[in-house]
């Protein structure tokens, strides 16, 4: 409303302007009178100016609620006196000169009172830090003199010492130091003091070609965004269409304004013309080019555009007197080619200086755009986050275990929450925060839950411009949703940090893969900070990134080595099996029955470490090295989600006792819970490692589904004949469950890791699960959690 009143006051007042005959008389007679007192004004604001919004600059005088800023009258009253000045004593100036050497100086009996006009009404912006009038000022004077004399050299002159003053402003002033600082660099200090330029950019890299609509935008992320950053806001609405069309109009409005002045036969008004016609463009050319980052920041209002009544008024009366200058011109009459040449040039100049803003522009909301709507700091990617309605997870059933759940209020869609009603689930179904990304399943097919995947760009174009967000597409995981649960849950019964995973060893299908301690999806945002310093790592899959000593959980790995390589067989007869294995001061001894195993399978049953001494010798550091290549243990499973692996390699082994370590799972060799699944599932699949895999499908977006095929291969380890062998020496712990419960030390003074290696149900085994507990005092309690879940696989 405010601004609404302003608008009519400017209008009556500029309809009045240009029905006033007398007007140029008044202003050309009395130009001391008129500058002299913007002058005052503007030093008055030094001990009573004040600032609408109660903080910042000091630079208006205000009333009853009624603010005016002096300044913009100033740089009206300026023009006026320069008009005045030059058409009395242009002549004079140009006839008359001082010889220094090889340059030519005005002389200052006639450029004196004109500097020192000038001179005063800078340092009182100087003084206010008004910084961006001071620009004005001083451009405004550079084009209206060398309008009246015709000399570049005094426009170099002016500029090499603009830049001086500006190096100097940059040494003494901490404002004008920051301000070309967030200049030439704004990035590394996005969050603070560069804060506006930044935000302006990526206002336009959101706008692109054609804008996101009126009202549609988000540029009030911009401080000031009504006065110094007004373009931004076109560029982000009406996108680089709309910023290239108002570049345009004042286009029009600088070559209509110079036509004007050429054409004007008395020199006053032809230079009050002119120079008002510069003052327009080079205030909007200055606010638009900070704007864009290709000049600091000036805190200077966009003529016709930006909020002010101040500056709304003083505009409208300079295009009033413009219209008056036309009124009284006869556009019939050419003035002669000398007399219209610098007005030509001026107008080339500025009209480059606008075609250049023009391309800077194009850069920022073309070719920098898909890289400023990415940004972390971009808040309108939040928004737009917010409103994406993610596909769904389901277990293989249909299970929902992630869903959007879309907020709503008043009957409008506001955002969309990311639920997960299955909370046990996280090791594998992973997180989609705003603030901290996504991970597990939601990161490997983010693009497909947030719809974002093949689309074309005419697609991603339509839904822009329609402002509708993607629909996402569901995917459906291996995973059994029961199993899942009931795995993290006795998982987390135990007490135990550790990991369980169960899978089918006929196709890789992963049944259930838990991890804990786990999180919560649904609280990751206000938790985060505690989660990602707990020491216990609840982040960390341990299922598939957790590498561990695998103790004598390698003897599988080892013994079917030597059966491959024809050096042991299960029947051979073993002495001393249950003697106990000293590392490092800790004791690593059977982990089975306590009855004197007799053979070797016997003596494997029970996890003892000592009979596999003499294999390792027998082995040697390459047999163990083929041995951990034939299995993968060095290569991280391929798997939709991240796995890893250990960067062990064979030349590490350099001594007899670094071989024996080895040899019983001691050394330098880690795994994984995964890795050890798969090399059980060879042994339930006749020797065959399956290729594991967590998606059976996905939705396409026309609601269709397409199956997902593992990422990798099913390959044969071993015959058919050793795998039944190995596992059919394994002692029966259920009916229909056999497997090897085995132990690893974890450390001095500390409980061994526990790990159950189990298959099922026999005598045709088809189900897996590997089973480990981190530092357990009863590792009795990994085959009671193995035992449970593969037993529910045919109840």
């Amino acid at each position: 409303i405010r601004q609404t009143v302003w608008l009519v006051v400017a209008t009556v007042v500029a309809s009045v302007i240009v029905r006033v005959d007398p007007i140029f008389r008044w202003l050309r007679r009395f130009r001391y009178t008129w500058l002299l007192s913007g002058l005052t004004l503007l030093a008055t604001t030094l001990i009573l100016g004040t600032n609408p919004s109660g903080c910042g600059p000091r630079l208006w005088l205000g009333m009853g609620g009624v603010y005016f800023q002096p300044a913009e009258l100033l740089k009206l009253m300026l023009v006026v006196y320069l008009a005045s000045y030059l058409a009395e004593r242009g002549e004079l100036i140009i006839s008359t000169h001082w010889q220094v050497g090889r340059w030519r100086l005005p002389p200052m009996a006639y450029v004196g009172p004109l500097f020192a006009m000038l001179g005063l009404a800078m340092v009182l912006v100087a003084w206010q830090q008004d910084l961006g009038a001071a620009m004005l000022f001083f451009f405004t004077f550079l084009a209206m003199f060398y309008l009246a004399t015709e000399r570049w050299g005094y426009i170099v002159g002016g500029l090499g010492l603009f830049a001086f003053i500006g190096l100097v402003g940059y040494r003494f002033s901490g404002r004008i130091a920051m301000r070309i600082e967030g200049w030439l660099d704004p990035w590394p200090h996005a969050a603070d003091r560069a804060f506006q330029i930044v935000q302006s950019l990526l206002a336009f890299g959101a706008g692109g070609l054609f804008g996101q609509g009126v009202g549609m935008g988000h540029p009030t992320y911009i401080p000031a965004i009504h006065t110094d950053f007004v373009f931004a806001a076109i560029g982000e609405e009406l996108g680089l269409v709309g910023a290239l069309t108002v570049i345009a109009l004042y286009g029009i409005l600088l070559l209509r304004g110079l036509r004007i002045a050429k054409c004007t036969p008395r020199p006053f008004e032809r230079l009050l013309a002119a120079g008002l016609t510069a003052s327009l463009v080079v205030q909007a050319w200055v606010i638009m080019a900070g704007n864009i980052k290709l000049t600091p920041i000036a805190g200077v209002t966009l003529p016709f555009v930006s909020y002010g009544g101040s500056s709304l008024l003083i505009s409208f009366v300079s295009l009033a007197l413009l219209l008056r200058i036309s009124a009284v011109t006869s556009l019939h009459e050419r003035p002669s080619l000398s007399l219209g040449r610098p007005f030509y040039r001026i107008g080339l100049a500025l009209s480059l200086a606008l075609l250049l803003l023009g391309g800077v522009c194009s850069y920022w909301a073309v070719l920098r755009a898909d890289s400023l709507k990415v940004r972390e700091d971009n808040p309108r990617r939040v928004l737009y986050e917010q409103r994406i309605r993610r596909g769904e997870i389901e277990d293989r059933n249909g299970v929902i275990l992630a869903t959007s759940e879309i907020t709503c209020s008043g009957g409008e869609r506001e955002a969309v929450i990311r639920r997960y009603p299955i909370p046990e689930a996280a090791p594998v179904v992973g997180y989609a925060s705003l603030r901290y990304g996504t991970g597990g399943i939601e990161h490997a097919f983010d693009a497909i839950l947030r719809g974002e995947a093949h689309r074309s760009a005419w697609q991603v174009a339509w839904a822009e411009l329609l402002h509708q967000p993607p629909q996402g597409q569901a995917v459906q995981l291996t995973l059994d949703a029961q199993l899942q649960v009931q795995a993290q849950r006795v998982l987390s019964v135990s007490r135990q940090a550790g990991a369980v995973v169960l899978l089918d060893a006929r196709n890789g299908d992963i049944l259930a893969m838990a991890s804990h301690p786990t999180f919560s999806p649904e609280r990751l945002d206000e938790q985060w900070e505690v989660l990602r310093i707990d020491p216990t790592a609840p982040l960390l899959n341990r299922a598939t990134q957790g590498l561990y000593q695998p103790g004598t959980a390698l003897q599988t790995v080892v013994l079917a080595q030597a059966l491959v390589s024809d050096l042991v067989h299960i029947a051979d007869p073993v002495w001393h099996a249950t003697a106990t294995v000293t590392i490092d001061g800790s004791q690593l001894a059977c982990s089975g029955r306590l009855v004197q195993p007799r053979t070797l399978g016997q003596a494997y049953a029970a996890a003892c470490p000592t009979p596999f001494i003499p294999m390792g010798h027998k082995l040697g550091r390459m047999g163990l090295a083929t041995a951990v290549a034939r299995w993968g243990l060095t290569t991280a499973p391929p798997l939709e989600i991240p796995t890893e692996a250990s960067d062990w390699h064979s030349d590490t082994i350099t001594t007899a006792a670094v071989l024996e370590a080895e040899a019983i799972g001691q050394g330098r060799l880690t795994v994984s819970p995964l890795q050890m699944a798969l090399v059980i599932g060879a042994l339930a699949n006749g020797g065959e490692m399956p290729a594991p895999r967590l998606v059976v499908r996905i939705q396409e977006p026309d609601g269709t589904w397409r199956s997902s095929p593992p990422i990798g291969q099913p390959r044969q380890v071993i015959s058919p004949e050793i795998a039944d062998a190995l596992w059919d020496a394994w002692p029966s712990h259920y009916a229909g469950v056999r497997g090897q419960l085995a132990l690893s030390i974890a450390g001095p003074d500390r409980p061994p890791h526990a790990w159950f290696l189990g298959v099922g149900p026999t005598p045709s085994p088809r189900y897996a699960v590997v089973v480990l507990l981190e530092q357990t005092d009863d590792p009795t309690a990994a085959i009671q959690i193995g035992t449970t879940l593969i037993r529910a696989m045919w109840r």
